[in-house]
Formats: structure tokens, sequence, C-alpha cells
């Protein structure tokens, strides 16, 4: 029974275990990004642990302890300050993944489609405002899509950005599906849709677009800032 103990720990440890692995292999060479992933997996929780630790606090969501380690702080144990770090960097690495090997070209109607997403989510908030979770989450998501699209974000980095979420999904549902299923996190359930993927309740799909989409922003803008700067060294030179 006390191995039960290790059981959200070990679920990050193989999550992060194979892109950590990859991460020095030649072709791809994920650990040159290493120097923009970090920073936007840092900035990128710092918010999203706030948020955690509010609804923690509010009964939206809390974690079995029989599950974890025993370390916890601000009422959230130590592996679900560790999400935030290990999840983004393995789906960092499969958008690279996913990039190296499909591409950049930009899929048809891709802009119309999130316009349309955007849409779908925003009305879902406004029409279930006392559902905590499904309101802030499909409101925050909605906003974010909209950013996509006022911003400087082209079609060809959508498209990457939409490729890499959707693979991601897989194993976000696989792990996710074993802390939801077993249960390592229970949520209240007058706070949500009710609707689950097998044992994840929908909005986790959504909370997963956005905690990626801002991961990704950062990332992608430092990517550019600093080819600029480079590019303007050479310029000088």
């Amino acid at each position: 029974m006390e191995f039960t103990r290790f059981t959200y720990f070990l679920l990050l440890l193989l999550s992060l275990s194979f892109p950590l692995y990859k991460s020095f292999e030649p072709k791809i060479q994920f650990y040159k990004k290493f120097r923009y992933i970090i920073p936007a997996i840092v900035l990128t929780a710092i918010p999203f642990l706030i948020w955690d630790v509010l609804f923690e606090q509010h009964g939206i969501w809390h974690f079995r302890p029989d599950y974890t380690i025993g370390l916890y702080w601000l009422g959230l144990p130590l592996e679900e300050w560790l999400f935030f770090f290990v999840i983004p960097f393995a789906c960092f690495f499969i958008y690279e993944v996913v990039a190296f090997f499909t591409g950049t070209r930009p899929l048809p109607y891709i802009k119309p489609f999130t316009l349309f997403l955007a849409l779908i989510l925003l009305l879902v908030a406004v029409s279930v405002p006392s559902r905590t979770y499904t309101f802030v989450n499909f409101l925050l998501g909605s906003l974010l899509l909209l950013v996509m699209l006022a911003g400087r974000l082209s079609a060809s980095r959508l498209t990457s950005f939409y490729k890499g979420y959707a693979v991601s999904l897989l194993p976000f549902l696989v792990v996710n599906g074993a802390l939801t299923k077993i249960p390592v996190v229970l949520y209240n359930n007058q706070e949500n849709l009710r609707l689950r993927i097998y044992s994840i309740p929908v909005e986790d799909t959504v909370y997963l677009l956005s905690l990626l989409f801002i991961n990704f922003w950062i990332y992608e803008s430092l990517k550019r800032y600093d080819q600029r700067r480079k590019t303007g060294i050479k310029g000088r030179g």
C-alpha cells in the first residue's frame, strides 16, 4: 500500500523520461531549444499555479494524499507543482517532433476554425456562469484563441500549434485518465459540465489548450526576439 504514495510522481516521471532521453537526438536537437523552453515554462507556471491553489482552496478539485508522497505547499502536493513543468516540457518535445516531420504548411481555413472554436467556448462559458471550472476555463480558452487571431501569429505557426496540441492530447489523456480514474485528483461535479472523456472532465482538454498556448506564445516570442537580435548583430558586423 505504501507504494501507492508514488503514483502521481511515477506518472510524471514516465511523462518526462522519454522526452528528456531523446532531447539530444541529433536530428531534432531539442536541447538547443532549452533556452527558450525553460523561461516559457516558468513564466506560464506562475498564473496556473495561482489558479490551481485558488481552486483547491475553494473545493473545485482536491488531491488524495494517499497517492502523493506527502509534501504539500499552499494546499498542493509537490507533484502538482511539478506537473506545470513536466507536462509542458513533454508537450514542447511533441510540438518540435511534429513540426520536424510534418513541416509548417498551414492548414486551410485554420483561422476561421479558430474563430468558430473561440465563439463556441465563449457561448458555453456564459451559459454556465455558476459552474466555476467550466466558466473560467472556457472563458480563458476563448480569449486566448482570440488573441491568436488578433496577434501576429501566422497561419503556419497556428497550424503547428494545433498539430502539437492534437498529438499532445493522446499522452495527456492517458496520464490524466490515470489521475482521474484511480483517482489521485477529485473534481467537484457541481463546478463542471459533468461530461467526461473516460474519467476526465471535458474541461481538462481546454485547460491543456490554454496551458500549452501560453507556453507556446512565450516560446515563439523568445525565439523571434533572439533571431532578430542575431540578425541585428550580423547587420552591424
